[in-house]
């Protein structure tokens, strides 16, 4: 439920904006959602750790996240000045920015084996986003702000389910201070080179990674589809089959094999992507889409075991909350604008500059594949497939 209401609307979002005269506010909208989740994500880990059950604390973020949603979207759809969207965005984001860190801290917690059953649950997510993305092309809703309230009322159902979850008790009962109040001590497991580097590397794959939902919507309207919210799920089935590679590789294969040969196929991906710039043809795009269900699954899912295999109980939504602010907020703020700076100086000058457009994205993704392949190996702790 909360990856299918995400899926409404973001891979939709800069072709909706469009529709309304306001494109120009979508990599605002993008950043400004990671900037104001800065603000509040380490503080509800931190709660989530120290004060507060996950499971309710998720359930009122979903709850109040909806109502901001829905005036987000809301407002487009009356025809007000889309300032008035990126306001109530921007509430959402400071609100719903916990949200994801946090299931994740309940799945990890509760689940007896994580390395094998945390990728079956997260590939609910994954049906949820593919689900969401049908729907809105088979209700020919791919530039409809209808879609977002839709979102909105999903999320709030979201909400309700959230308090049926299996109780996650706070751990940490023992930090005090304004350090622990802002959860500046997630900053603690930087120490570890190991993470360190895995979370700096993630970061920086990421900002590239912000234009694959940002340029490919738009691409993919530009060279004849008809329906890209539905071609964009190809991505989340070809993901469906990853998470369930998963199950049978985890344990059997070190997890920083894994996380590398995500960073590969997230080279590959822009690769395709830009070859599909010079060819101008549909299906190397598609082919590069579906590249982004491996990328996810070996990085992003395995990526939160990795780091819930290496750091205290009492740190751990912490932790998965940092990883968050590193790879989404910071990510997305400097991946928004520089998308948009790479965008009007290729695509706005000419339709047939794709390929250079993706071709930066290619090297800048090869700078994190590098920074990774450097630090990885140095210092490092085994894998629980090593032990």
């Amino acid at each position: 439920m909360m990856y299918m209401s995400m899926g409404m609307w973001v891979p939709s979002l800069i072709n909706i904006l469009d529709a309304h005269n306001a494109r120009w506010a979508a990599p605002i909208t993008l950043a400004l959602s990671q900037l104001m989740g800065i603000f509040s994500i380490l503080i509800f880990a931190s709660l989530s750790d120290r004060r507060i059950e996950a499971q309710k604390l998720l359930g009122v973020l979903s709850i109040l996240g909806a109502i901001f949603l829905w005036l987000a979207f809301s407002s487009l759809g009356w025809g007000w000045h889309p300032g008035w969207y990126l306001f109530f965005q921007g509430f959402n984001a400071l609100i719903s920015a916990p949200m994801i860190p946090l299931i994740a801290k309940i799945k990890l917690v509760n689940l007896a084996n994580p390395e094998k059953s945390f990728p079956l649950f997260s590939l609910c997510g994954t049906l949820g986003w593919l689900i969401a993305g049908l729907i809105v092309s088979g209700l020919s809703l791919d530039t409809s702000a209808v879609v977002g309230c839709i979102a909105a009322y999903i999320r709030m159902l979201l909400g309700c389910v959230c308090f049926l979850l299996p109780a996650t008790l706070p751990e940490d009962k023992a930090s005090r201070g304004w350090k622990a109040l802002l959860g500046l001590s997630a900053f603690s497991v930087l120490k570890d080179k190991e993470l360190r580097t895995f979370y700096v590397a993630s970061m920086l794959i990421m900002i590239p990674g912000f234009s694959f939902f940002l340029a490919v919507p738009e691409m993919l309207l530009a060279f004849g589809s008809k329906h890209p919210a539905a071609q964009m799920t190809i991505g989340q089935g070809v993901e469906i089959v990853a998470m369930l590679l998963l199950c049978v590789l985890a344990g059997h294969y070190r997890m920083r094999l894994l996380i590398l040969a995500s960073m590969l196929m997230g080279v590959a991906r822009f690769a395709l992507l830009a070859l599909s710039g010079a060819t101008g043809l549909l299906p190397i795009i598609l082919l590069g889409i579906a590249l982004h269900g491996p990328i996810y699954a070996f990085m992003f899912v395995i990526g939160r075991v990795f780091i819930n295999d290496r750091v205290p109980v009492k740190l751990s939504g912490q932790a998965q909350a940092l990883y968050s602010l590193l790879t989404i907020n910071v990510a997305g703020i400097l991946g928004s604008f520089f998308y948009e700076l790479v965008y009007y100086k290729t695509v706005a000058v000419s339709s047939e500059n794709w390929i250079y457009l993706w071709i930066t994205m290619t090297c800048f993704a090869m700078i994190a594949l590098i920074y990774f392949l450097r630090g990885a190996w140095k210092g490092r702790q085994p894998d629980n497939a090593e032990q």
